[in-house]
């Protein structure tokens, strides 16, 4: 476990269910939330100002999607850690988070039982997806040989890639995991989804979840 707590700022536009996650994450060993607001704006400020280890972010804020905010941090401060606590389980939105890089989806309505499990695994290197969440996706897609026959197609280094990218790691990241070069990582990464006629990271994600290697929780 890491020794200096986990910093965390939450971003929700509305005050009383900012309070009961501040309740319900200060009674958390190693966990110090240093912050709270409730617009993107305030949440690129706050992060550029003083950046936290993590964000527990909504994505119904009043000046700008929360999905937005995701991006700007991922572009701007890759190393920050966004977990997406939102209103919104369909599976739209659970894929722009993913394809944007957040490292955890929780619905609201299982925040008191679930949040502080995602973001201890997120603290460890993981990613979590709640099981409602999965199930929503799943049973969206349903199961498709077809896609898992081409995965299976793919090189080892491919697919280890390939998942690796669905699951919002960035190239740094997967060659640490894999000892590549993040060089490397973007060419197997490149190889697999020219193989597979894949052009962006939703494509990819719709992929994953259709060949099943998109699980509840990320590659630990």
């Amino acid at each position: 476990m890491n020794a200096q707590p986990l910093r965390i700022i939450l971003v929700d536009d509305h005050q009383i269910l900012r309070d009961g996650i501040r309740a319900l994450l200060e009674g958390e060993p190693g966990v110090s939330v240093v912050g709270e607001c409730g617009s993107g704006a305030e949440a690129l400020a706050l992060c550029a100002k003083e950046p936290p280890d993590l964000v527990v972010l909504d994505l119904s804020l009043p000046d700008m999607s929360g999905l937005d905010v995701l991006r700007q941090l991922q572009e701007t401060q890759p190393g920050i850690r966004v977990v997406v606590l939102s209103m919104h389980t369909q599976r739209e939105f659970v894929l722009q988070a993913i394809a944007g890089g957040c490292a955890a989806y929780v619905p609201k309505a299982t925040a008191h039982t679930s949040l502080v499990e995602a973001i201890q695994a997120v603290r460890h290197g993981e990613r979590f997806l709640h099981p409602k969440v999965a199930a929503v996706l799943i049973e969206s897609f349903g199961s498709d040989m077809s896609e898992i026959q081409q995965f299976q197609a793919l090189s080892e280094r491919e697919r280890d890639v390939l998942q690796q990218t669905a699951w919002g790691f960035n190239s740094r990241e997967i060659g640490e995991k894999l000892a590549l070069s993040p060089k490397t990582v973007e060419t197997y990464r490149q190889r697999a989804m020219e193989k597979l006629g894949l052009e962006h990271r939703t494509d990819l994600i719709r992929f994953a979840l259709k060949a099943g290697i998109l699980g509840e929780q990320g590659p630990r």
